[in-house]
């Protein structure tokens, strides 16, 4: 059944002109439903340390067990730029993370309405570009920053 909402490909497998209705109705969504695009921006939460930024990712999921309050920071920084969306983000222009954050300037105030808050205070988020594979021997990073946001996050 997977087979029917492949792409076309080298593979036929027996029936599988007759069984693609029945798939299409029981899956209408295909593959791309249950992924996501590897081009999507990505955002990237950041708090000052002295004179640089540092992030405040909580990192990889794997890394916390059965703990899940790192599957939730995405979602908590998603409500944070939501509740800043009519702030002017800073472009970073080519710039490095560090580069762009500090030319943001203007902090926008917003609340951490979230049960279980891990951004509070001074937060920068970046939004960056995945590069692409074809270029990854062409450019340092493994994300390219676009533009920044600077927030005052009271919790």
């Amino acid at each position: 059944m997977a087979q029917t909402q492949l792409p076309k490909n080298v593979l036929s497998l027996p029936g599988q002109k007759a069984v693609k209705p029945v798939a299409v109705a029981v899956a209408p969504q295909g593959w791309a439903f249950f992924t996501k695009s590897a081009r999507s921006a990505e955002f990237e939460p950041f708090r000052p340390e002295g004179s640089t930024w540092a992030s405040a990712s909580l990192g990889r999921h794997s890394e916390h067990g059965f703990d899940r309050i790192s599957r939730s920071q995405g979602i908590e920084t998603a409500l944070l730029l939501h509740e800043a969306s009519k702030v002017t983000r800073t472009a970073c222009e080519l710039s490095t993370v560090q580069e762009c954050l500090k030319k943001a300037r203007v902090p926008a105030a917003v609340t951490n309405r979230t049960p279980a808050p891990t951004l509070c205070g001074r937060i920068g988020v970046i939004e960056q570009k995945p590069t692409p594979w074809a270029w990854r021997d062409l450019l340092p990073a493994t994300h390219t920053p676009r533009n920044a946001i600077l927030l005052d996050v009271s919790c």
